[in-house]
This record gives structure tokens, sequence and C-alpha cells, in this order.
């Protein structure tokens, strides 16, 4: 009998087992693929989660806003101040003469009336987490405002109206950008203006 010559690669020790390799290294593949799947989800889902601010701090920044300091405002804007109720109370009460702009005519309105007469008793609204607050800005009684960036506001700063005039040429300076309207008077009034005003209005004949 003739004696059977093997080649090298079959007197390797691994001859006859060389097709478990392959087998091998797949099963290896596919007990790791559903680890590599999930760990490449998450680290994917960590590169595109957007930071979100809770709620609650947007909450919190939409009521803890403030008045721009007065010696901050543009010359020629009225200074807007927070009002504080009397302590212990939630009376409206008139804004500090310091504050208006016509002493004179608060003190005309609020003649022989009592406190809690003299300004209306309201109170500020509250939507989608916004609150606007009592303030007083030169009128004679709080009213309810917020600053801009906390409510926008469509101010038609573009506003194309026959209607719209400019400032009445004997207007103060502090009426410099001031959008007026054309009055229409009635019968007895005519168009005229009156000392201080921005604007013309409707005034009595004489």
């Amino acid at each position: 009998q003739t004696a059977q010559r093997l080649t090298p690669l079959q007197r390797s020790p691994l001859y006859g087992q060389s097709c478990l390799v392959p087998a091998m290294a797949i099963l290896l593949l596919l007990a790791l693929a559903p680890a590599a799947v999930e760990g490449g989800s998450l680290l994917a889902s960590r590169r595109v989660a957007p930071v979100v601010a809770p709620v609650s701090t947007l909450l919190e920044t939409a009521s803890t806003w403030k008045p721009d300091p007065c010696e901050e405002v543009e010359p020629g804007v009225p200074c807007t101040e927070l009002y504080h109720h009397p302590q212990g109370s939630t009376t409206v009460m008139p804004c500090s003469m310091e504050t208006v702009t016509s002493p004179d005519g608060c003190g005309a309105l609020f003649h022989n009336k009592a406190d809690g007469e003299q300004c209306p008793q309201i109170t500020c609204p509250k939507a989608l987490g916004v609150t606007m607050k009592l303030v007083c800005v030169g009128g004679c009684c709080p009213t309810c405002w917020a600053p801009d960036h906390v409510i926008s506001m469509d101010r038609h700063t573009a506003l194309d109206n026959p209607d719209v005039v400019p400032p009445a040429p004997q207007a103060p300076t502090t009426c410099d950008g001031v959008r007026c309207f054309e009055p229409l008077c009635g019968e007895g009034f005519s168009k005229g203006h009156v000392q201080g005003d921005c604007c013309y209005s409707c005034i009595a004949n004489r």
C-alpha cells in the first residue's frame, strides 16, 4: 500500500477545524451585535438630544422680571417703577406724587375720595406663565404692564395709514417719535392743541 503524502496544510494541527474558525467568528459577531446597536443608539441619542430648560425655570424667569432702572432709560422715555401694595394690604393706592407727571391733576382726581376709591382695584392677568405687574409710569394710578421681552407686542411700526399724522408743532420735546391720529371732531368742537399735549385734539369752540 502506497503511503499518502500529506501537504504542509494537512500536517497543521488546525487542519479539519479550519471551517470552525469562520463559524465561531460569525457567532461572536452575532452575539455582540445587539450590544453594539444599543450602544450606538445610546451614543447617537446623546449626540442629538437637545438641552431643554425645566419648565419651572422658564416660568420663574417670566415672573421675576423688573423694569429697567430709571437711570438707564433713554431720554424722553418715562421711568417705569414697580408698584408695592401697602404692608399687609392688597388695596391699590395712588402712585407716589414724586412719580406722576401731573400732581395737580391727580390731586383733583383724588379729591374727597377715601382710600381704595381713588384708583381702580385691579389685579394683573397671567397667561402661559407670563405675569404682568402693577407699575407706576407717570399716571395717577398703577397700571398692569410687562416689558417687550416678556410679552411681545406688535406696535405697528410700519403702519401706513393716512389718518396717522406727526405730532403737533407745539408739542414738547418729550413727544419725539409719537404717532398721532387725525382727530374727527363733532359738532361744537374743532381741531386744536392743548399745551403740553403731543397731538392735536378736539376742543370746544369759543
